[in-house]
């Protein structure tokens, strides 16, 4: 009976204490958003320069996808992830990759069995315009009077 108690009070403590994970930010400004990610790349046996280089290498490629899988995890002020907005249009999907290869690399370290590269990926403005969702900006007009005459 006590056991059965003890598993009731556990199972009830638990509950309790569990807390669902709070809605992802919806971001209105991009203005002052910067993304950072780790990747790792691993050298079995002896370093060699070579080996270094392919785990650098491999660091690299992990780290852009851990950035670039972060970026399609964002919510837009509309409420839709930016990867509905890649689904949606391959254009879109290719200037986020690109956008993405600019992350700037802000760390190399040999760890362990391995490389480990960590960069930082600044949104800002840019980016707000890469997925169309930037304030356009109005081309000044010119008046037919104030054009030049000759031309």
């Amino acid at each position: 009976m006590l056991s059965r108690t003890m598993l009731i009070l556990t199972s009830v403590f638990f509950f309790l204490s569990c807390q669902t994970s709070p809605d992802e930010n919806i971001l209105t400004d991009w203005s002052d958003v910067t993304l950072k990610a780790s990747g790792k790349g691993a050298i079995d046996g002896e370093w060699t320069t070579s080996k270094r280089i392919r785990a650098i290498q491999q660091a690299k490629i992990n780290v852009y996808a851990n950035i670039e899988s972060q970026v399609m995890g964002l919510k837009t002020g509309s409420g839709k992830r930016v990867l509905d907005w890649a689904k949606k249009d391959e254009k879109i999907r290719m200037k986020i990759s690109a956008f993405v290869r600019g992350a700037k690399i802000v760390g190399l370290e040999n760890s362990g069995k391995g490389i480990r590269v960590d960069a930082e990926l600044y949104l800002g403005d840019s980016f707000e315009a890469t997925i169309g969702l930037g304030r356009k900006k109005q081309s000044p007009t010119i008046s037919p009077e104030g054009r030049k005459q000759g031309f």
